[in-house]
């Protein structure tokens, strides 16, 4: 069931509707239950997993909780991260082997066998392995009540593709729950729009253009090929984005408030800045769980140590998507990347504070750099194979190389340049809002706009989205993982 769907938009307003009409003592297991009939709608089989998986990861805690050895403890606890991780790899590694309809249709072949990656699982599995290390380190007490775990890792907002909330933080707003601030449930329906906006506006009108030019690059030329490589970086930022404000919003309308996923990553001014900004829920994760372990452990190693951790932690970022070819060599290219800008910063610093008269050209230079590196790791990522990124290259090359460039076909996304021009800038005007929002500093700036400003905004937004849209473009790229 598809977010965009409307069937959904029937579950989350009675689901809604239910939370707020119940006592406040029913409203989690309300949620719970929705939650869980959300997950079983996608598959009987995969629902029993979940359940499964979350009452060991339960009981297991409450084991880790309870006094008695460490080295019993540390046992329970390496066994069920053991067992959860070897369960996501065993997923993946058989998605990996199960040929995609895309790579399928490119092949013209008929797809024998499809498999289809259970909903949320890689989301869930890495909030698991949290909460159990959590109560291993005696950060938050083990959850007696199975209704608060149960409903930590299913929480249907969440569950399809984040963010991914620390145990921590859920469980605190749960004691809450019953509690649903004005501000807080109208600061939802915002951001529900705006994720509908970004995905329906954006990403599905890129999405047709992007998906010709990437599948036959020998058709195109180079300019537009270039652009596909700039449009499909922009619709995965849409697309995603989008997915997390819808996720976000449907929270904020039961109470709870969850991690900030993005922060203008495409005006970063370097690729340590870009991942502190893109999929931030999963970075923070990694940095808590596994970055920070390594670097401890290769601490004595100096700066090969951490730029092992910095690679290491890249490429579980790559095999955290796939195990695929492309998701690994994604993983590498940043690991390198990331590494070497790691290890430079300094004496990068150091030049630019020498030469202040090239302080400005870094200010513009270095966010532009970051970004074609960005785009050129987006082709691994979005590729089928290996080979087809070094023929889309070899292709966009060859053309430039030639000189003679025809013109881009506007035609491609079915929309007047102009048109597309304003709708980006309408997100980076939308982001620019997200960030006044969260930033006291910038809330204490600027009055809010009169009422009737902001709804003419609202309205606005609405009739874009419903003029944009389109039947048969329910899925979100990030819906796979």
């Amino acid at each position: 069931m598809s977010f965009l769907s409307l069937a959904f938009a029937i579950f989350a307003a009675i689901t809604v509707a239910t939370f707020h009409v119940v006592p406040a003592r029913f409203r989690a297991p309300v949620l719970f239950a929705a939650s869980l009939g959300f997950y079983a709608l996608h598959g009987v089989g995969y629902f029993i997993l979940l359940v499964a998986v979350t009452l060991g990861s339960w009981w297991t805690a409450i084991l880790i909780g309870r006094p008695g050895p460490a080295a019993r403890k540390t046992m329970l606890l390496a066994g069920a991260i053991s067992a959860l991780i070897l369960l996501l790899c065993a997923f993946k590694l058989v998605g990996a082997l199960a040929p995609s309809p895309r790579a399928a249709a490119a092949m013209q072949e008929e797809v024998v066998w499809r498999f289809v990656l259970p909903l949320g699982l890689s989301y869930y599995v890495f909030k698991l392995v949290s909460y159990l290390l959590e109560v291993y380190w005696e950060n938050i007490p083990a959850q007696r009540n199975f209704v608060a775990v149960g409903l930590y890792a299913a929480f249907f907002p969440q569950i399809i593709s984040g963010p991914i909330q620390r145990p921590g933080a859920f469980f605190d707003q749960l004691t809450r729950i019953g509690n649903v601030d004005p501000h807080d449930f109208a600061t939802g329906l915002r951001l529900i729009l705006f994720g509908f906006f970004k995905k329906v506006a954006i990403a599905n009108r890129l999405g047709p253009a992007v998906a010709a030019i990437h599948s036959t690059p020998d058709a195109y030329s180079s300019l537009e090929l270039l652009f596909g490589a700039y449009a499909f970086a922009i619709q995965l930022y849409a697309d995603f984005s989008g997915l997390t404000d819808i996720a976000l919003g449907l929270g904020r309308m039961f109470g709870i408030k969850g991690p900030q996923n993005f922060d203008l990553p495409f005006f970063a001014c370097n690729l340590q800045q870009y991942w502190r900004r893109w999929h931030m829920s999963l970075t923070s994760w990694l940095a808590d769980y596994l970055f920070t372990p390594l670097r401890m452990a290769l601490r004595d190693y100096g700066q090969s140590g951490l730029a092992a951790a910095v690679f290491l932690n890249m490429v579980a970022v790559g095999v955290w998507h796939g195990f695929t070819g492309p998701y690994l060599a994604f993983g590498i290219f940043h690991g390198i990347a990331l590494s070497a800008s790691v290890l430079t910063l300094k004496s990068r610093d150091a030049y630019f504070k020498a030469h202040p008269g090239l302080a400005s050209i870094r200010r513009i230079a270095a966010p532009l750099l970051t970004f074609h590196l960005v785009v050129l790791g987006m082709l691994l990522f979005r590729a089928e194979s290996l080979a087809h990124v070094v023929r889309y290259l070899s292709s966009m090359a060859a053309g430039f190389a030639q000189g003679a460039i025809p013109p881009l076909r506007f035609e491609l996304v079915d929309m007047p340049r102009k048109l597309l021009l304003g709708l980006l800038v309408l997100i980076v005007f939308m982001e620019a809002v997200h960030i006044a929002m969260r930033s006291t500093r910038w809330r204490g700036r600027f009055a809010a706009p009169p009422r009737v400003v902001r709804w003419a905004a609202y309205y606005g937004l609405i009739l874009v989205t419903l003029a944009f849209s389109r039947t048969g473009e329910e899925n979100f790229i990030y819906g796979q993982f």
